[in-house]
C-alpha cells in the first residue's frame, strides 16, 4: 500500500472517530421547564395555569386541559438551532364567549446558565364582548437536562 493511501485511510479513520463526538457536543438533551399564565379580567386571575414538564428531544409535549364547555391545551417542543437547544410553547385558552388567549413564545437554551427565563405581559381594553382590561402575563424557565 502506498504512503498516500496509508495516509488517506488514517485521515478517514480519525474523522470517523471525531465525528461522534462533536455530533454530541451540539445533540439535544431533554430539558426542564417550568411555566405559568395568568389571564386576568380586570385585575382579577380568571384563569392560573402552572406546570412543571420535561420534554424530549423529538417528541412533543402536550397538556389538554379542555372541560366540557372549553377548549384548552399547552403543548410545548425542542429543537436543535445553530448548536442551542430552542424550547418552544403554545397555550391557548377559550376563557370566555368572545375572548381567548393564543400565546406562543420561545426560549433559547444556554448551557452555563441554570434555568433560562423568558415572560412576558399582554393587555387590551374593550367595550365589545366582556368589557373591561384583560391582561395575560407568563413566565417560562428551562434549563438542560444533564446525560
Amino acid at each position: 500500500m502506498s504512503k498516500s493511501v496509508k495516509l488517506l485511510l488514517a485521515a478517514l479513520a480519525a474523522v470517523g472517530l471525531a465525528a461522534p463526538i462533536a455530533a454530541n457536543a451540539a445533540e439535544a438533551r431533554p430539558v426542564s421547564c417550568a411555566v405559568t399564565v395568568d389571564y386576568l379580567l380586570n385585575n382579577v386571575v380568571r384563569a392560573h395555569y402552572q406546570k412543571d414538564f420535561v420534554v424530549m428531544p423529538g417528541v412533543a409535549y402536550e397538556d389538554d386541559f379542555s372541560t366540557f364547555t372549553r377548549f384548552r391545551f399547552f403543548d410545548a417542543s425542542t429543537r436543535l438551532e445553530n448548536d442551542k437547544t430552542v424550547v418552544y410553547i403554545g397555550y391557548y385558552n377559550d376563557v370566555g364567549v368572545f375572548e381567548a388567549v393564543d400565546l406562543r413564545t420561545k426560549l433559547v437554551i444556554h448551557d452555563d446558565k441554570p434555568d433560562d427565563v423568558t415572560s412576558g405581559r399582554h393587555m387590551y381594553f374593550t367595550e365589545l364582548g366582556v368589557a373591561g382590561d384583560h391582561t395575560t402575563d407568563y413566565t417560562l424557565a428551562c434549563h438542560r437536562l444533564k446525560d
